[in-house]
């Protein structure tokens, strides 16, 4: 009897590459015809259809409703970053005119005591009021 002194592996590897080879056999075999190219160009241009028919219905909806759509907010973000930047800017040049100006700003106004109770707990609490 002969010994087996190699890679057990070796076996695994050969499966492995053959596989490979037929597969790519079959899909070179399988994609590279003018049928599948002129059926995956079908299925594209459907798909690019039926999206551009939704984004065009999805566009109807939100105006109908008054709903911003995606686009505004884009537009409405760009807008808003380019306020912040034009303020950074204008804070930059009073800070660098005057270098003390900084510690004299006013201080932010204190934000208004919470005097208003949920609906649930101004009932609880003038039924127990009433109960007494």
């Amino acid at each position: 009897m002969a010994e087996n002194t190699g890679n057990p592996l070796d076996a695994w590897r050969q499966f492995i590459t053959d596989s490979e080879r037929q597969w790519n056999g079959f899909f070179k075999d399988v994609l590279g015809t003018e049928t599948f190219s002129s059926a995956m160009n079908t299925w594209v241009e459907a798909s690019l259809t039926v999206q551009r028919m939704v984004a065009d219905n999805l566009e109807r909806y939100y105006a109908a409703f008054n709903i911003p759509s995606h686009q505004d907010l884009v537009t409405l973000g760009e807008r808003m970053k380019t306020i912040e930047e034009t303020l950074s800017r204008i804070e930059a040049a009073l800070e660098a005119r005057a270098p003390g100006a900084a510690a004299k700003r006013p201080k932010a106004r204190p934000k208004p005591a919470r005097t208003r109770r949920p609906a649930v707990a101004a009932a609880k609490s003038s039924n127990g009021a009433a109960g007494q």
